[in-house]
């Protein structure tokens, strides 16, 4: 299938704040209901042990992703890590809430470019369910700044831009009914706009359907890592199982080398 770069809702400068924040608080409540990067684990525990990081700066993180259950996991793979959480346009509710809520994660209530990390926020680079958001320019410039920045980074994708794929997103207007009542923080709004207004239903699934077809494929990362750094650093693309999705879950990731000039590139999966 080819890739199609079009255009999301919550893309939009113009899509109310209400409706891009219950969307993304959605997508945060059923990636952990699924548990679904928690596979990620021990991939992402020995990139940052190889890249001798223990802090983690997770760029668009929406409503907060999938760390109340990874990070856990991440620990339990032997990598104690602490996380802080950036957005452009932060949800300041949620990951506030969240960091309260969760020992080791912290927020940024600044917006973050991810393609202009401040020196500030130092560590090891994350981004899970975002980067198909990204034109391939744009994420070529965030792939060149972490590599400019010498920072570890993660790319993970929910899904692959396949046609059972596509076709599992027709489930997603009747996941949205049945998860709404658990989506926290709780708002009256959300609950109108899904069962008496059904926006949020339709207007999840038109973003999950463009967003199947922006996907990119375990080669196509490795292609934009070959462009942005194909010597100085080390670069595995692939694709992991997750229980709680029967869907392949695309990654790239990306390490400094210790020497320099040394090519580094590979496709695997878990």
């Amino acid at each position: 299938m080819k890739r199609l770069h079009l255009v999301e809702l919550e893309d939009l400068s113009w899509w109310p704040r209400l409706f891009r924040d219950a969307a993304t608080d959605y997508l945060v409540t059923a990636i952990r209901q699924a548990r679904l990067y928690d596979a990620m684990a021990p991939i992402l525990a020995s990139a940052m042990r190889r890249s001798g990081a223990h802090q983690i700066t997770d760029l668009c993180s929406g409503g907060g992703g999938p760390w109340p259950t990874l990070l856990p996991a991440l620990r339990a793979a032997g990598m104690d890590a602490s996380v802080r959480l950036t957005d452009k346009y932060p949800n300041v509710e949620a990951l506030s809430t969240l960091s309260t809520s969760t020992p080791g994660l912290s927020f940024e209530p600044s917006p973050v470019d991810a393609a202009s990390v401040p020196p500030n926020l130092s560590g090891f680079r994350t981004l899970f369910t975002a980067f198909h958001h990204f034109r391939d320019d744009d994420a070529h410039d965030l792939l060149a700044a972490a590599v400019r920045d010498r920072r570890g980074i993660a790319i993970v994708e929910p899904s692959s831009r396949t046609w059972p794929a596509l076709a599992v997103q027709a489930l997603v207007p009747l996941g949205v009914l049945i998860l709404t009542p658990k989506v926290r923080p709780f708002r009256w709004s959300r609950l109108f706009w899904t069962y008496v207004v059904p926006v949020l239903p339709l207007a999840i699934l038109f973003d999950g359907v463009v967003s199947t077809l922006r996907m990119r494929t375990p080669a196509e990362l490795l292609e934009l890592a070959r462009e942005a750094a194909p010597e100085s650093y080390s670069w595995e693309s692939g694709v992991v199982s997750s229980p709680g999705s029967p869907l392949p879950i695309p990654y790239l990731i990306g390490v400094p080398r210790v020497e320099q000039g040394q090519a580094g590139l590979m496709v695997s999966s878990a």
